[in-house]
């Protein structure tokens, strides 16, 4: 029996992972094994879930938090499987027919270009929009021969709200809706209201400015795309552009990677 791929997305709040065999067909849209690495017991518990499972061959990580957390990871997996190959996918200009448009590629984090990657797996017939709501938000567009135009960072509704409550003297962090049906009337309503909105119009503006006479497949990742799903459902379907949420994307893009590697 071949060995699973360990499959790692070292978030900065969460680590997610999937162990991936060659003959099964890995989805975006499953849910992946993921805890918070803000925990104090996080490490015991990531170790008690790789000691139960198959020993992998290698292991394909993007990582976006610090190098000591990395390194961390990296120790417990060698004392778990001491023979286990561990790759850091960096960034990278050209990988198969994906062409990333960045200047200086290592400027990009790791996990956006891995969910790059896993949307050109999934769409490489269709131009498409890849939201990531993180810590940050961010949007790229991908032509459907492969060629990335470019995209765009923007702060997350938590940071906004955060800057806010952080620079004022008296806007709340937490509370209020987003009202979707009239113009709010209290703060609260106005603070959640105006960080929807902002998320929305920046993706919104995104696609008119760069991407305007196409149809796209929009895929959206990270933790808060439900909501973000949501808030766009009645746009997209405006702009003739499908809708999905890709919990996966990332981890799909790390196997891609190691599929293009395993080449002969």
């Amino acid at each position: 029996m071949t060995a699973p791929i360990l499959l790692i997305d070292i978030g900065n709040t969460r680590i997610k992972w999937h162990m991936q065999t060659a003959h099964t067909a890995m989805s975006a849209t499953n849910e992946p094994n993921s805890l918070s690495h803000h925990n104090a017991d996080w490490l015991q518990h990531f170790t008690a879930k790789m000691s139960q499972s198959a020993a992998p061959s290698a292991c394909y990580i993007s990582n976006v938090a610090s190098t000591e957390l990395l390194n961390t990871v990296k120790n417990a997996l060698h004392a778990i499987f001491p023979n286990i190959q561990i790759h850091n996918v960096l960034p990278q200009k050209q990988l198969g027919r994906f062409t990333l448009a960045y200047d200086e590629p290592l400027q990009m984090g790791s996990d956006r270009f891995a969910q790059l990657l896993g949307a050109q797996n999934l769409c490489a017939e269709r131009d498409h929009l890849v939201i990531s709501t993180g810590t940050a938000t961010t949007v790229d567009g991908v032509l459907a021969n492969g060629q990335h135009m470019g995209g765009m960072i923007a702060p997350s509704i938590h940071l906004m709200r955060t800057s806010l409550h952080q620079h004022t003297a008296r806007l709340p962090l937490d509370g209020g809706v987003f009202a979707t049906q009239t113009a709010p009337t209290n703060t609260t309503n106005a603070l959640a209201t105006g960080a929807h909105l902002s998320r929305i119009g920046a993706i919104i503006a995104f696609v008119d400015h760069y991407m305007p006479h196409t149809t796209q497949h929009w895929l959206i990742c990270g933790g808060d795309a439900p909501n973000l799903a949501l808030d766009l459902k009645h746009i997209a379907a405006q702009r003739n552009a499908t809708l999905h949420i890709a919990p996966s994307l990332c981890l799909l893009g790390l196997w891609c990677v190691h599929q293009f590697r395993s080449q002969p």
